[in-house]
């Protein structure tokens, strides 16, 4: 296993997770014991072992705050994966691709925010399978 990320940004995404529009380590316990009680016992949070880096438990919730119901994306190449990674919750890549009717590599080339000329097209299909439709926000008098 590779050596864990000294930076945030470095870090593998299930490594971190955006607190406040910065990116932050996400918490790691060594066992399921470890896990507040209240986290456990919440029926939308979940835990993973982090095979990418660290080795450790990561926790992971699939519902979005009250605040994120409307979303400002200040940086779009950070949060619309951040995003897309919140909606798919614990359905698979293969999975939400083929309801979409794209390839499963072109939604993980969306989480991880890398470019592909297919790349405008498979995020409207793909945020048509999570009934999501994409806003933006402009200034008053504009």
């Amino acid at each position: 296993m590779a050596a864990p990320a000294s930076r945030p940004e470095d870090a593998p995404r299930g490594c971190r997770t955006q607190r406040e529009g910065t990116w932050v380590f996400t918490r790691r316990y060594r066992s399921e014991q470890e896990i507040p009680a209240k986290l456990r016992e919440d029926a939308s949070t979940s835990w993973y072992w982090c095979e990418e880096s660290c080795g450790a438990i990561h926790v992971g919730h699939t519902r979005m705050g009250e605040r994120e119901k409307f979303r400002m994306f200040e940086d779009l190449t950070a949060d619309l994966p951040d995003l897309l990674i919140k909606l798919r919750g614990q359905a698979t890549r293969k999975q939400v691709a083929e309801v979409a009717g794209v390839r499963p590599i072109r939604l993980k080339e969306l989480e991880e925010g890398l470019k592909h000329p297919e790349g405008l097209e498979t995020l409207g299909k793909v945020l048509r399978v999570y009934r999501v439709r994409l806003g933006v926000a402009t200034p008053t008098g504009r």
